[in-house]
């Protein structure tokens, strides 16, 4: 029956767990960004090579300088977006404007090492389990890769075979979405058993 308690509270987070843009200023303790760090680590990878680093970044003036940049790479980005994309932006309440990357309390970016086979599915589970260690400490974040991320490279001095996959904004959430704001798609419209076309839901 533990077990089933365990499932049925993890189904719960995800179901809950949302991305948040808007952060309080209280600062979140250290410890608990590596406590949140540490369910990253245990994510599956490719060939167990577990290719990602994550720098921690909690310096105001640096935030400010990452800000800078990412709102104008972004700024370029939503000018030559497509127009299906910039009416969903619109309707989102999306725009150049990345606040979260100084209101959140720290920004944790995630790099992986591009020698490394299957890099960036590997990472991004480990980005997953991130998402979900954070909710579950009833902490706010949300995946964001700017559309340019050159100037991180320079930035942080990362080494060549390093590339940038996502930039999480970690903090207490000043925003509560309603999960029905993100409607899922039900099984039977995505599950296929044995091949496509083939439903039984």
């Amino acid at each position: 029956m533990g077990g089933i308690r365990l499932e049925r509270s993890l189904l719960e987070l995800m179901k809950k767990r949302r991305s948040i843009r808007k952060y309080k200023k209280e600062h979140v303790p250290l410890k608990k960004i590596y406590e949140i760090l540490e369910a990253g680590r245990y994510a599956p990878s490719g060939a167990n090579q577990q290719p990602w680093i994550y720098i921690i970044i909690t310096d105001e003036r640096l935030k400010e300088d990452i800000r800078r940049e990412a709102e104008g790479v972004e700024k370029k980005f939503h000018e030559r977006a497509p127009e299906w994309l910039r009416k969903w932006f619109g309707e989102q309440g999306i725009t150049a404007e990345k606040s979260f990357l100084t209101d959140a309390s720290a920004l944790i970016v995630v790099a992986s090492d591009t020698k490394a086979p299957y890099w960036l599915e590997s990472t991004w589970i480990s980005i997953s389990y991130i998402l979900l260690s954070a909710a579950s400490q009833n902490l706010g974040t949300l995946t964001y890769t700017p559309s340019d991320t050159v100037f991180l490279r320079r930035m942080l001095n990362l080494p060549e075979n390093y590339r940038l996959v996502a930039i999480l904004p970690i903090g207490y959430p000043a925003e509560t979405p309603p999960p029905k704001t993100r409607p899922r798609k039900p099984l039977g419209q995505i599950v296929h058993q044995n091949r496509y076309g083939l439903k039984k839901l």
